[in-house]
């Protein structure tokens, strides 16, 4: 019998790894699925040379564009997923961007909830995330019910002396909405690191400033007794009940070869845009050879 879950997460990202820390508390039995393991946490995670031309942190896999191979600089595959080398920038989507709009390629269509129904879990993740922001200072900015948790940080000397400039030429330059854990007590630690932040957009951060899905999602999800984290844990399929309507078992491959077999009574998918595709086409489906995506068309 396969080993039993309330909740089976696959992923730790920024989906999977915040699911965790919301679930955490209900008391239900959860299962996280990692593909790979924890980023190392080394000198050497702020040299260009070792993320962008060794790619240390980068899967050797190959991907093809127009039938040409290449080594892609993404996904990175860690407790955390591409939130580890993300630059932290967290902007809330639009009101219009739940909407229909037609755009070069065609129609967007509407989304079946709206900014409104996701206001409220905007205004906790970022609280979650420390999200630093100026209220206010993007005309953009949809309906808030509540300011920023954090406010705005303060600028590297370079980006200081352009802002100023273009606000001397009537523009009104704002920061971004910046994910930094800077509690009070950490504020002048982080300050003194000001050397390092431009350097956190594509690289893994070591001193865990830098709001991440490891660091403030499935860290938390783990102080909880009812919540296990198995890493080098990739999914090989899905497996339907008999209905044929509900996804039941995960199916592991792990890096030892060993296959494992899990189910539970609700499985969340969160493997990322092209990972959670993929998983959906390996899966069978019990009418359609195809795979479970064939059923959504949305594959």
């Amino acid at each position: 019998m396969p080993d039993h879950y309330d909740i089976i997460i696959i992923g730790t990202g920024a989906a999977g790894g915040t699911m965790a820390r919301a679930l955490a508390p209900t008391g239900k039995r959860i299962l996280m699925l990692e593909k790979g393991g924890f980023v190392p946490r080394e000198k050497d995670n702020f040299d260009p040379d070792v993320n962008w031309v060794e790619k240390r942190y980068t899967p050797d896999v190959t991907w093809y564009h127009k039938s040409k191979p290449f080594r892609p600089s993404h996904p990175h595959y860690y407790v955390g997923g591409n939130t580890k080398f993300y630059g932290a920038a967290l902007f809330r989507l639009r009101e219009k961007d739940f909407e229909e709009y037609e755009q070069y390629d065609g129609i967007s269509p509407a989304w079946p909830i709206s900014y409104s129904d996701l206001e409220p879990y905007y205004a906790l993740a970022e609280k979650w995330y420390y999200v630093h922001a100026q209220d206010g200072a993007d005309p953009t900015d949809p309906p808030r019910s509540s300011p920023y948790p954090y406010g705005p940080l303060p600028h590297e000397p370079r980006i200081q002396r352009l802002s100023d400039d273009l606000a001397r030429r009537g523009l009104h330059p704002f920061p971004l909405p910046m994910g930094m854990r800077m509690s009070h007590d950490r504020e002048e630690e982080a300050k003194s690191s000001l050397d390092l932040w431009p350097q956190f957009d594509g690289y893994p951060d070591p001193y865990e400033i830098k709001a991440d899905s490891h660091i403030l999602g499935v860290r938390p999800a783990l102080q909880y007794e009812n919540v296990t984290l198995k890493i080098n844990s990739p999914v090989e399929r899905l497996e339907m009940d008999a209905s044929g309507r509900r996804v039941d078992k995960v199916i592991v491959k792990t890096s030892a070869g060993e296959t494992v077999k899990y189910s539970a009574n609700l499985v969340v998918v969160a493997a990322g845009a092209l990972g959670s595709a993929l998983l959906f086409l390996r899966s069978q489906h019990p009418k359609h050879p195809i795979g479970l995506a064939y059923s959504t068309e949305l594959v």
